[in-house]
């Protein structure tokens, strides 16, 4: 069953906003069996979305639009269905409740502006917004079904999750598609990829192994559709476990989550706590943590000691060890996660130093540069050095999953 994924806006088409919908509705869908056929952005044009949608009907079952709903004159997706369908705009009472309930728990009284996103076209399905004040709809031609969502990225969703997704399971009659997945941390996509030769030879060919890489890790998705039902999770779990036997402590989860979700399980568990000095990461590391609920549970502080004079103020190194061998050293973060996890008593404490570039770096010590320190209550301080790339924002996601996955290790004894 194929599907196409329509965004409006010129907004998108000049670069001004980054298009997430498109990515986040086509891993909805193919996640209940559908294969995305096409997605395509489009100016904030009639002829435009209407050409778009007729080219897209003749391939594709389902067409999901988001964009073009707002209030405002440049915002034309509802009219433009609505003539192409031959409906009239009319009030819905239903609609008109939802957006005076939204608009009144914002303290705001209701506008014209707001009043005529209660206009929809009168023959299409409303999928009713509660997170926002444009309802998504839905239409039919023939057995295609077309939907239109706002651009919103959680309205988009929630409206997805809650209204569009139960909809099309209803409808369509899908295959079931079974996913594994498996987290790797520590190793390179390509040398992974040579690690799992003989692994690939040997999959059965109805299993499908996609590599989905990102600076903190990368997701192996193992892909199956069902047939028999109950036997398509043995299959997968099968090959899960001939890829633990491979990567070993390369994997750090068999689930869709990532290195802080797992450490904050692993700190809970063994009733420990963490501090963390940080420089070039610029406190990213505490907010990867903090970002999770309950991290008050394992998560005491952390210090973001950018220059010297903060790493000799606030954590006390020796002014001759930074003169001696750099803030970029084995021997400054070492210090620094010893004096962290004596100034907060916690259990562990990482440090970072590094160069995150794109510049600074030297000959001796180019750009990537970065040592990562561990301190462990009862246990000597581990380090370790690593050299990534040249761009400063990978380079600070790399350190920050890098700290973690040495932490990490050593919980787990490795």
């Amino acid at each position: 069953m194929k599907a196409d994924i329509i965004t409006i806006g010129d907004e998108i088409l000049i670069g001004q906003i980054l298009d997430t919908n498109s990515a986040k509705i086509a891993q909805m869908l193919t996640n209940i069996g559908f294969e995305i056929h096409q997605i395509k952005s489009v100016h904030d044009d009639k002829d435009q979305i209407i050409s778009t949608l007729e080219e897209s009907l003749k391939e594709a079952s389902l067409v999901i639009f988001t964009g073009g709903l707002g209030p405002t004159d440049d915002d034309i997706t509802k009219e433009t269905l609505a003539e192409y369908f031959e409906m009239e705009l009319t009030l819905n009472p239903d609609v008109l409740q939802d957006i005076v309930k939204f608009v009144g728990s914002k303290n705001k009284p209701l506008n014209e502006k707001n009043k005529s996103q209660a206009f929809v076209p009168s023959g299409c399905q409303i999928l009713r917004n509660k997170f926002g004040t444009a309802p998504g709809m839905c239409f039919k031609k023939q057995e295609n079904f077309i939907i239109s969502l706002p651009a919103v990225p959680y309205e988009m969703e929630n409206l997805m999750q809650t209204e569009v997704l139960p909809l099309l399971k209803k409808t369509f009659s899908l295959p079931r598609i079974r996913h594994e997945n498996v987290m790797i941390y520590g190793i390179s996509e390509s040398d992974l990829a040579e690690k799992l030769i003989a692994f690939e030879q040997e999959l059965p060919s109805e299993i499908h192994l996609a590599y989905l890489p990102s600076p903190e890790r990368i997701r192996l998705r193992l892909s199956l559709v069902e047939e028999r039902s109950g036997q398509e999770e043995d299959r997968l779990q099968e090959q899960v476990r001939k890829l633990r036997d491979i990567l070993g402590d390369l994997i750090f989860a068999e689930e869709d989550v990532f290195l802080e979700e797992v450490i904050a399980n692993q700190l809970i568990a063994n009733n420990k706590t963490l501090s963390m000095a940080e420089s070039c990461t610029g406190g990213m590391l505490a907010h990867l943590l903090t970002g999770i609920p309950g991290s008050s549970r394992f998560f005491k502080g952390g210090t973001v000691v950018y220059s010297n004079e903060a790493k000799i103020k606030y954590l006390t190194v020796p002014e001759n060890v930074l003169a001696t061998h750099g803030a970029v050293s084995k021997e400054v973060v070492e210090c620094m996660a010893e004096k962290q996890s004596q100034f907060l008593d916690t259990d562990y404490a990482l440090a970072i130093s590094g160069i995150a570039g794109p510049t600074g770096g030297s000959k001796e010590k180019p750009v990537g540069t970065v040592w990562i320190a561990l301190a462990y209550r009862g246990s000597a301080v581990l380090s370790r050095k690593f050299l990534f790339g040249n761009n400063r924002a990978i380079n600070i996601r790399r350190t920050s999953a890098a700290a973690l996955n040495l932490l990490r290790l050593a919980i787990e004894g490795n």
